[in-house]
């Protein structure tokens, strides 16, 4: 609020000065500098409320900083991480997508000699909310595995891959 009226002041005088210019027909120097000085008193005001526009926690940040680029937001259901899970059983995920793309949700054994895929279905998102359903077939495999979510994302020309892993074990 005080730097409005500040900025609302230095405005009213420097329309003064200005119509004090206008009137000496551009001959007074006393003038000249005071509309300059006032000009730059009222830019630099400009300049620091703008640039000081948050609040809170960072209070110097800049309101002309990018946006961060959209993220996807996932949610397993029913508490999956760390779980035993069997064939057959279904893992419900809440999937919040700010860009249509395919997802892609993989079963995958967590060997420490080699990752090998026991089931994999892709899925073809919207914008905005969706409800996916995963059916765990693991076949004759027992043991650590992971849940992966991964979906792509094409910035300009570039792919980029984002994969999220959730540690699961598969039991009898």
């Amino acid at each position: 609020m005080k730097r409005t009226i500040l900025i609302i002041a230095l405005g009213v005088a420097f329309v003064g000065a200005s119509l004090w210019l206008i009137l000496s027909g551009g001959r007074s120097r006393r003038a000249t500098r005071l509309k300059y000085r006032l000009g730059g008193a009222i830019l630099s005001l400009v300049a620091l409320a703008s640039t000081a526009c948050g609040s809170g926690e960072h209070p110097m940040v800049s309101c002309y900083d990018p946006a961060p680029p959209p993220e996807n937001y996932h949610r397993w259901d029913n508490g999956v991480a760390n779980s035993e899970l069997r064939n057959g059983d279904i893992v419900a995920l809440s999937y919040t997508c700010q860009f249509g793309e395919d997802v892609t949700v993989s079963l995958i054994s967590d060997d420490n000699d080699e990752d090998r895929v026991l089931c994999t279905e892709t899925y073809s998102v919207k914008t905005g909310n969706n409800s996916l359903t995963f059916t765990i077939e693991a076949g004759d495999y027992r043991g650590r595995a992971k849940l992966r979510i991964e979906y792509v994302k094409w910035d300009d020309e570039d792919q980029l891959v984002h994969k999220y892993d959730i540690f699961v074990s598969i039991v009898d």
